[in-house]
């Protein structure tokens, strides 16, 4: 099987120790009372199946020694495709809730729909640190705030088809550039205005298709806050579809999306194929222009730091903490960089 190594990508990333279905959500097993629950990110998902029940290249998970982490997916798609809607049952004997999806989805549900005194969540991946009023929130509910564990780094580029002849040239597109394709006030809406564009001069007058994740994903809101955008600022003809899908952009010339980079590499490996690498990727990152390098979390309630459950799993000297242990599972598997670290209150101002 080829392989491409997270290093040929120059990228960062992420993982880090979370936990259940190596066969990410499907038929999702609810929690029972002694089991470990995440929801959250789209970005480290994989990374937190891996951790949890091993990966596909043989190696163990956190679970192999007898503990039970379940990793919800963000969406019902093994393959980390959009399934809107879709209910999950995350505790056992509890009602079916509409699925979590991304960071700030996974954060919400924690500070507004999971504060009895039995929680169905315990963790929420982050693919961005928690804003003030997050940990505000947090702190409100009793629980001294939001405590973030660091599992990695991730790169983000730009995405572009790489099936069908992109209309993006090879010189890349500026973060100044990107502001004005998907701020509403923008002054570039077409090829032949970017700065520096060397496609073909045919597809000069020809529209750019700007692509975003869901206003709940992480993502999404890192890179429009790179841009220097809030989310009353995006343009509203601005195309929506699920995080580091391919599909949306793999048959337009015209798309364009932020994109991590270890999902390429998951990509290229095959991941989402069998196994097996197909012959040619779905989509590519423009080597030139925006690049960007993000730390993504595992966060937890203040109050539950010196739980056992995650003393055994985040917190240092934990499953996550131990590079032998989690290293392999995050930079081969999940295409990420493995960098531990206790960040603490890690809320963002």
């Amino acid at each position: 099987m080829r392989r491409l190594s997270k290093a040929g990508l120059g990228l960062l990333g992420v993982t880090a120790l979370l936990l259940t279905q190596a066969t990410p959500a499907h038929a999702d097993h609810a929690g029972e009372a002694a089991d470990i629950v995440g929801i959250g990110s789209d970005t480290i998902q994989y990374a937190g199946n891996f951790l949890a029940d091993g990966d596909y290249l043989g190696n163990p998970g956190f679970n192999a020694s007898g503990g039970r982490v379940l990793n919800f997916d963000a969406t019902g798609d093994a393959n980390g495709k959009l399934t809107a809607g879709a209910g999950v049952v995350l505790r056992g004997g509890t009602v079916p809730v509409t699925r979590p999806n991304g960071s700030g989805g996974g954060i919400t549900f924690l500070n507004n729909s999971d504060k009895g005194a039995t929680h169905k969540v315990q963790f929420v991946r982050m693919s961005r640190p928690p804003s003030k009023g997050e940990d505000d929130t947090a702190v409100a509910n009793g629980w001294g705030g939001l405590h973030c564990y660091q599992m990695a780094l991730d790169g983000l580029k730009i995405a572009v088809s790489n099936l069908a002849a992109t209309n993006a040239g090879t010189n890349g597109i500026s973060k100044a550039d990107l502001t004005q394709i998907f701020s509403a006030t923008g002054t570039i809406r077409n090829w032949g205005q970017v700065t520096g564009w060397n496609g073909p001069a045919a597809a000069a007058n020809t529209p750019i298709v700007p692509i975003l994740p869901p206003s709940t994903s992480g993502t999404e809101q890192f890179f429009i806050q790179q841009l220097g955008l809030s989310e009353a600022q995006v343009r509203s003809d601005v195309q929506r579809a699920e995080e580091h899908d391919p599909s949306a952009i793999q048959n337009n010339a015209n798309a364009i999306a932020p994109f991590s980079t270890a999902r390429v590499v998951m990509i290229h490996n095959g991941y989402f194929n069998n196994g097996t690498p197909v012959a040619t990727d779905p989509v590519k990152l423009l080597s030139a222009g925006f690049s960007a390098t993000r730390p993504v979390y595992i966060v937890v309630r203040q109050s539950e730091v010196n739980q056992k459950w995650n003393k055994d799993l985040f917190a240092p000297g934990g499953f996550m903490s131990q590079s032998f242990l989690a290293q392999p599972l995050i930079e081969d598997a999940a295409g990420f960089t493995y960098q531990y670290a206790d960040a603490g209150l890690c809320h963002t101002a």
